[in-house]
C-alpha cells in the first residue's frame, strides 16, 4: 500500500506534538472516556479559534488527529487483549 504524501506530512507533525510531551505518562492506561472529552474540548476550541490564526489552528487539528489516533489505539489494543483472552480460554 502507498501512503499519499500528505498522510506521511500529517502523521509526522502529529509524531513531534507527541514527543513534544514525552514527559507525560501516554494514553494506553487512560480512559476512553477521558481521551474522548480532551478530543471533544480541542473541537470546540477550534470551533471558536480565528481562521486567520494559522498556527493555533495547525496545532489545535494535529491535537485533535492525535487524541482520535489515541482513542483508536486503544480500543483495537482492547480488541486484540480480548480475542488473546478467548483464544487461550479455548485452549483449556
Amino acid at each position: 500500500m502507498r501512503i499519499r504524501q500528505e498522510v506521511q506530512s500529517f502523521a509526522y507533525e502529529m509524531e513531534k506534538r507527541l514527543q513534544a510531551h514525552d514527559d507525560r505518562p501516554g494514553w494506553k492506561n487512560e480512559p476512553d472516556v477521558y481521551l474522548y472529552d480532551l478530543l471533544v474540548s480541542k473541537v470546540k476550541k477550534l470551533s471558536v479559534t480565528d481562521f486567520s490564526d494559522r498556527e493555533a489552528h495547525l496545532q489545535l487539528t494535529t491535537d485533535i488527529a492525535n487524541f482520535a489516533m489515541m482513542l483508536n489505539d486503544n480500543i483495537r489494543r482492547k480488541e486484540r487483549e480480548h480475542e488473546s483472552q478467548a483464544n487461550n480460554c479455548q485452549r483449556i
